[in-house]
């Protein structure tokens, strides 16, 4: 399992309004203490390198007691926001070589791979399918918003 560290929300020197709506709005982001290694259903290892930051499963507050976003949908959502966020995973082969996985695949790619990982490590069809289709319905503002976003690269290792 990846290690974790939560970001603070920041409400100090906030008012009381002001946190309330934090408080409905913010979700806690995580940052990866270490690079985090991931087999994928199809054998690939995978490497998410550490610092990387990201929200989980970026899942409606009323869907959170069926598809928790650092519960159950953790593991595809630390990969899915990384695919989101470079457009590419870190890979490993069989010399210990990094490479790019799957780079400028798009977002259609990325919401396959959170689909494949989520039935995988869970077995949950019902689960599964659900959060992909709230990911199809919803998910596109994300994309673009890390198309913008341009993040630094992180490198594994």
């Amino acid at each position: 399992m990846p290690t974790l560290k939560p970001i603070p929300i920041d409400t100090k020197n906030k008012t009381f309004w002001q946190k309330v709506w934090i408080l409905l709005t913010c979700v806690r982001n995580w940052e990866l203490v270490d690079d985090w290694v991931f087999i994928m259903p199809c054998g690939t290892l995978i490497v998410i390198p550490r610092g990387f930051v990201m929200d989980g499963a970026s899942t409606p507050r009323f869907m959170w007691g069926l598809l928790d976003p650092v519960g159950i949908l953790l593991i595809q959502g630390i990969i899915h926001d990384y695919g989101y966020r470079y457009n590419y995973l870190w890979a490993v082969d069989g010399k210990g070589c990094r490479y790019k996985y799957h780079e400028g695949q798009g977002r259609e790619f990325w919401d396959k791979i959170f689909l494949e990982v989520g039935l995988h490590v869970n077995e949950m069809q019902i689960t599964g399918y659900l959060s992909w289709l709230m990911l199809r319905l919803f998910g596109g503002k994300a994309w673009e918003e890390n198309r913008i976003r341009n993040a630094p690269e992180l490198l594994p290792q």
